[in-house]
């Protein structure tokens, strides 16, 4: 673990370290390749959102995109949002992306993104980072429609459909 990992532990209590750290780098890229995305569970719809800013900030998009459990997707979304944060980025594909979800319906919803201190900021209720508290509050009341939700944190490599067409958006591309 390293140094910054340590103190962001002390500052902010009950933060979840993702897997992986403190692993030798060997053995963290072979568990990373070996990583795939996998369908939701019966019942349950997914939704993968994904940020990026080139530049950070930079010319920024984001991407979600919505799967049900037989993997079929119901919805997917790409759009640029100008110059913005990779944080922010992630935090308004996260609202999109439960816009979505909430628009169609969708009851119980499995969450996965791969930026962790969103999924921290969604297990804790904010974030380290005031500016990005108001787009997370904003979530959070969207959640409160759900029957069941869960929160993972995964890696780009099980992420990467979302993170390749976020860039897309940065680079000014509208996907739907």
């Amino acid at each position: 673990m390293t140094y910054w990992d340590e103190k962001m532990r002390g500052r902010w209590l009950g933060l979840k370290i993702p897997p992986f750290v403190g692993v030798s780098n060997s053995n963290k890229k072979e568990l990373r390749e070996a990583c795939k995305w996998k369908v939701p569970k019966k019942g349950w719809a997914k939704l993968n959102f994904d940020g990026a800013s080139c530049g950070n900030p930079g010319s920024a998009g984001i991407r979600c995109c919505l799967h049900e459990d037989a993997g079929r997707e119901l919805a997917k979304m790409t759009k640029p949002i100008g110059i913005e944060s990779n944080k922010k980025a992630e935090i308004l594909a996260l609202f999109e992306g439960l816009l979505l979800c909430y628009n169609r319906g969708i009851s119980k919803l499995a969450i996965e993104g791969d930026l962790a201190i969103i999924i921290n900021g969604l297990r804790k209720g904010f974030l380290p980072n005031w500016k990005l508290n108001a787009i997370l509050s904003r979530a959070l009341s969207l959640l409160k429609d759900f029957k069941k939700i869960t929160f993972n944190h995964i890696y780009r490599e099980c992420n990467s459909k979302a993170d390749e067409l976020a860039n897309a958006g940065a680079d000014g591309r509208f996907i739907s």
